[in-house]
């Protein structure tokens, strides 16, 4: 009986041990939208990896978009990472919490989101 029972045991064991590793998650949270001047938008919660910002000036000057991610009570996010070149590729992380997606306060003109995606994959 003894032999038996390790041998079960060691079966669970290695059932537990080889499990593949959960499948990536990612998410586009924004897409094809014009912001005004502070308007934000914000991803679902979950572990994350990255935070990708991709938008256009057709509408003249040269507007800033920012990136931060938070934890998942909001208390605590990383400063924002600004940029006016059209591309954001924030690749901070933080162990359960949210993206978030910003159009600058300061910005003159509209400013034309393509996406604003997340992930951990």
């Amino acid at each position: 009986m003894s032999r038996l029972r390790l041998s079960v045991a060691a079966c669970f064991l290695c059932a537990g041990v080889c499990v593949p590793a959960a499948s990536a998650w990612s998410q586009t949270y924004e897409q094809n939208a014009n912001w005004g001047p502070g308007s934000s938008k914000a991803s679902a919660t979950n572990s994350i990896t990255y935070n990708y910002v991709y938008f256009d000036n057709p509408y003249g000057g040269l507007p800033q978009m920012g990136t931060s991610l938070c934890n998942s009570a909001a208390t605590s996010c990383y400063a924002y990472r600004w940029s006016n070149t059209g591309l954001i590729t924030d690749e901070r992380s933080i162990s359960y919490g949210f993206a978030v997606c910003k159009a600058n306060t300061g910005n003159n003109y509209l400013v034309l989101v393509h996406y604003c995606a997340t992930g951990n994959g």
